[in-house]
């Protein structure tokens, strides 16, 4: 089982459409979004990949309702949102994820450092990282965006063998 996670997309259409190419390419078969959509309107594009999205809110989406609107009113059912909006805790091919965009730093030392799951992804800083922390291992896969304070900025996804744990960042 191969995973796609991808964060912080703020609108750039044209990089999400890079960032399912690789998708395509590395032969993903479930994606994980670690927020900051930004506007609902990318829904549309995202509604069309072929994949099953978990997302989480991140701090950036201004118009939470216009998102969950515009599932009903697109007949959206590939992308799914927890109930509480910013925290998801999975189980894809028999591994504990915990995803969460990272804004608060507090839940995201919690979720690492609690041994509980398998793999945390998190996004927010735009700075791509995979990190062993004890028997969890951590992965925030940079912005779609490309932006950030980084003076090497790059768009960037990641992508996870869920079997061997093996993971990478993928500039787009």
């Amino acid at each position: 089982m191969i995973l796609g996670i991808f964060s912080d997309s703020h609108d750039n259409g044209e990089n999400l459409k890079k960032a399912k190419h690789t998708f395509e390419q590395e032969g993903v078969n479930e994606v994980i979004f670690c927020g900051d959509l930004v506007s609902p309107f990318t829904l549309q594009s995202l509604a069309a990949w072929p994949w099953k999205i978990s997302a989480v809110f991140g701090n950036n989406e201004g118009d939470k309702w216009g998102v969950v609107r515009r599932f009903k009113k697109y007949d959206i059912t590939n992308i799914l949102y927890p109930e509480n909006g910013y925290v998801h805790e999975l189980t894809i091919g028999g591994k504990a994820i915990f995803v969460f965009h990272g804004h608060l730093r507090e839940v995201t030392k919690l979720a690492v450092e609690s041994g509980k799951y398998d793999v945390v992804c998190t996004g927010h800083t735009h700075e791509s990282h995979i990190r062993k922390e004890g028997s969890t291992l951590w992965i925030n896969p940079g912005s779609v965006t490309g932006q950030s304070e980084s003076q090497n900025p790059q768009a960037t996804v990641a992508v996870l063998d869920l079997e061997s744990l093996e993971g990478k960042i993928v500039e787009l």
